[in-house]
């Protein structure tokens, strides 16, 4: 779910271009890929004081030249950066970005996975997977990659085209399944028939044009069965052997949850309408929404399957969301980007530290029950990890674009 907030600075690092100044002792890392003393975490849990067994938490930032108004931007991207990986807090790999190297700043466009950072690229002409900044795959056709899992050495890949009209599911490069209309829902779920995930086709043109759901599991499809008075899906997922989706529908203001052959009206105050809504990323069926009210602010949601557990002042707006076991946890900033945004922890609400905002749709990760958010400065200090009320600094000229934990 993409927030208007979040698109006014992450537009301005799109186009960023290549290097990194120096991070840590002698070495001179030049415009190579450089592996620093924190690989050493990832490897066994062992290193940084992380101890054996611990998960270990990773934090990307996308680092300018010292002195460099990144915000500003004013040499529109010809500027050297580099997406920098820490573990623990320690610099453990440097990865240049630029055209050159077919590696973006754009946050939606890289991703750490288990213990290994992947990006994705795209040309005029093709899309470029790499891992650590060496290319495993590159394939025709020009697609932003909207969810990646990877199993052992294959990567698998949901994609939508950069033209706006369908979508692609591959292993390696190689098609899976391929719609040339429609989008995917952006989350692939690991069930015993294999991988699946939820998608959209559109059915006929104008005004008899009519959207159709589907459920990929395993290489088979199968539609999904919405009732007639449905009048818009916001997200489907499979849960406990049922596939679930939220919905809107005709003639009734408030949306529903479908878990199976079961609906039933999620809460909403008096006189409100649901505006977008996404299942948060977890075993559980919690749901982040919009809200909006007549002559008011829209206002951001959580609810507990049907029960709303927590709305949010006007204006805050979500910008990322993790469960911890049962509970949700949240990062929102705030709606005129100088007052101080919020902290949700399981039920509790958390000023974020004056000065700070959150970039990118995953800036917060739970590790042995602490949680851990990325915040940038929008005053051009460091950007850090804010751990338990606690502020942490990375020393990076830039901001952080995702946060994750393995």
């Amino acid at each position: 779910m993409k927030r208007k907030i979040l698109k006014l600075l992450a537009g301005v690092v799109i186009v960023a271009s290549c290097g990194l100044e120096e991070i840590g002792g002698d070495v001179d890392p030049g415009d190579d890929v450089w592996f620093g003393p924190g690989s050493i975490v990832s490897g066994n849990g062992s290193g940084s004081g992380a101890g054996v067994g611990k998960r270990v938490w990773y934090a990307v930032g996308v680092d300018y030249p010292e002195g460099y108004d990144w915000k500003a931007d004013e040499q529109k991207g010809s500027v050297k950066c580099s997406l920098v990986v820490f573990a623990n807090g320690v610099p453990m790999m440097k990865v240049p970005v630029g055209e050159e190297y077919e590696v973006s700043a754009d946050p939606d466009m890289h991703r750490m996975v288990g213990n290994s950072l992947y990006t994705d690229y795209s040309t005029n002409e093709e899309t470029i997977i790499k891992k650590n900044g060496e290319p495993l795959f590159r394939y025709a056709g020009r697609e932003m990659i909207i969810e990646m899992t990877v199993d052992g050495d294959d990567v698998y890949t949901l994609g939508l085209h950069r033209d706006g009209r369908g979508f692609a599911f591959r292993k390696n490069g190689e098609v899976l399944l391929e719609r040339p209309s429609g989008y995917a829902f952006s989350r692939i779920q690991q069930s015993d028939a294999g991988y699946c995930f939820a998608f959209c086709e559109t059915i006929g043109d104008g005004n008899d044009a009519q959207e159709r759901y589907f459920h990929y599991m395993g290489g088979s499809i199968t539609q999904v069965a919405v009732r007639e008075d449905i009048r818009k899906v916001w997200d489907i997922i499979f849960h406990d052997d049922h596939v679930c989706y939220v919905a809107s529908m005709v003639g009734i203001p408030t949306p529903v949850l479908v878990v199976g052959d079961e609906m039933n009206s999620l809460g909403l105050p008096a006189g409100s309408d649901m505006v977008d809504c996404r299942f948060v990323s977890g075993d559980g069926l919690s749901i982040e929404g919009v809200i909006s009210q007549k002559g008011k602010a829209l206002f951001s949601g959580l609810w507990n399957e049907t029960k709303l557990v927590h709305m949010f002042s006007p204006g805050y707006t979500v910008a990322s969301v993790c469960m911890s076991q049962e509970d949700v946890c949240s990062v929102l900033n705030a709606p005129d980007m100088l007052s101080d945004g919020i902290i949700y922890r399981s039920g509790e609400s958390l000023e974020m530290p004056q000065g700070f905002m959150s970039m990118g749709g995953r800036s917060l990760v739970v590790v042995d029950g602490m949680l851990y958010v990325g915040l940038t400065s929008v005053a051009g200090g460091d950007a850090a990890i804010w751990v338990d009320n606690e502020m942490k600094p990375l020393k990076i000229n830039g901001f952080i674009s995702h946060m994750s934990a393995y």
